[in-house]
């Protein structure tokens, strides 16, 4: 579970999502999938073609020759492809790419990678592949080839690279399945000169073996259906987020963004259940109930396995007698910049915590504040522009006594106003 310190440091889902998206990919966050769009849905234009230039992130080795064709729902190419009957295995797209011809050439897709790789660290690579239902035959040679600048450079390569050592090549012997998508994966260290990542055949013809899947013809060939590519840290630690508070009935979000290969990874659970998963994804949505509840997320990279859980709490809607406290607080200015002042009548020379939450729930800060002829000034040049809620909470709620001064009562109570930093 995150610390104290940790804290400080397709509708509404969406939304949320990409809310999520943009604070982790502000420096917060390590990246998950170091592949650029490997489900190949984002793409550079609306007009979807079988075209793979349309496929953002992703070319051919050499960029004067074909690479592969892309299939997608949007276009109607999917699931009735001109080379067979098949769904992507998520997403609404998947590329076509020829793996093994006797004569003729191979296409070897491209992938610049959201950054490179890190020395010493070990990644865990996979893709999934299909034969189309016309393939002539089933071959066992699927790899991936990791590499710095000067993969940028090579030409005619439709040819046999067998130059290029893959670091990570199919061990599980001919892949014959026409339906089930099949996983290529396995583990190598990076060298931190990893910049591209190239799928396909680095074995030449002789060294390929082959099992004829229909009637031979004089070109012998494997057109092989590929989708959802990731390459993922294998010591990636597990992160379901920071404890959240949030208004009873709102939605709040948990965990990493969303994004191939990490979403198969990671199980979410609501404890204290542990045997029945409520979700399958790097970050899920969940609505606040009115009382405190803890989801845990189990991660397996590459068979190595860890967890990790969140609180999600039911933020305090108002003091029990709290008529005096709401009638006497004000917080100016509101747009605040700088600084945010709270005056309260009725508070004076009394402790009292204060926390802010923003606007995913997420707890930013607590500390402790001492009203002074009523009033205290919070500190807020760290606070982002955005939209917050103040929390105030007391040792028990706010009464009045027989004596007309104010009191506690035995319960932990809280009072939340709305607060905006804009500057």
């Amino acid at each position: 579970m995150p610390t104290n310190s940790s804290l400080n440091s397709k509708s509404n889902r969406h939304f949320l999502m990409l809310v999520a998206f943009l604070f982790f990919f502000s420096g917060k966050a390590q990246i998950a999938n170091y592949v650029n769009n490997g489900g190949f849905e984002t793409l550079l234009t609306s007009s979807v073609t079988s075209g793979f230039d349309a496929v953002k992130y992703w070319g051919p080795l050499d960029t004067n020759q074909t690479a592969s064709f892309l299939f997608s729902e949007v276009s109607g190419t999917v699931p009735y492809c001109s080379t067979g009957f098949q769904f992507p295995r998520s997403g609404g797209n998947f590329i076509l790419t020829q793996f093994f011809c006797n004569t003729c050439g191979r296409f070897y897709p491209r992938n610049r990678l959201k950054q490179n790789l890190q020395a010493g660290k070990t990644y865990c690579a996979k893709y999934y592949v299909v034969n189309t239902n016309n393939n002539r035959v089933a071959i066992d040679k699927f790899g991936m080839c990791f590499g710095d600048s000067s993969m940028d450079t090579i030409t005619k390569c439709m040819g046999q690279l067998t130059y290029l050592n893959p670091q990570v090549e199919n061990t599980t012997g001919i892949i014959t399945d026409t339906l089930n998508w099949i996983p290529i994966t396995g583990t190598f260290v990076a060298t931190g000169n990893e910049k591209y990542m190239v799928i396909g055949n680095f074995r030449s013809n002789a060294a390929t073996n082959t099992l004829q899947l229909n009637t031979p013809l004089s070109t012998q060939s494997a057109d092989i259906y590929v989708d959802d590519v990731s390459v993922i840290d294998l010591n990636l630690p597990a992160y379901a987020g920071p404890d959240i508070y949030g208004i009873p009935t709102n939605m709040v979000y948990l965990g990493r963004p969303q994004d191939v290969g990490i979403d198969e990874a990671c199980i979410w659970y609501k404890l204290p259940n542990t045997t029945t998963a409520i979700d399958t994804a790097a970050g899920i949505t969940v609505t606040v109930a009115s009382v405190t509840n803890t989801y845990m997320v189990k991660q397996d990279i590459c068979g190595l396995i860890k967890y990790d859980t969140v609180i999600v709490y039911a933020s305090g809607v108002g003091l029990v007698n709290s008529s005096a406290v709401d009638n006497s607080l004000k917080m100016y200015p509101n747009p605040a910049t700088d600084g945010l002042n709270i005056e309260c009548a009725i508070l004076n020379n009394e402790n009292i915590q204060f926390e802010i939450v923003n606007s995913l729930g997420q707890l930013v800060r607590v500390e402790e504040i001492v009203f002074k002829n009523n009033v205290v000034i919070i500190n807020t040049k760290e606070l982002k522009n955005g939209v917050y809620r103040l929390i105030l909470s007391s040792p028990g709620t706010r009464v009045l006594n027989k004596d007309s001064s104010f009191g506690w009562n035995d319960n932990l109570q809280k009072y939340s106003k709305r607060f905006v930093i804009a500057r």
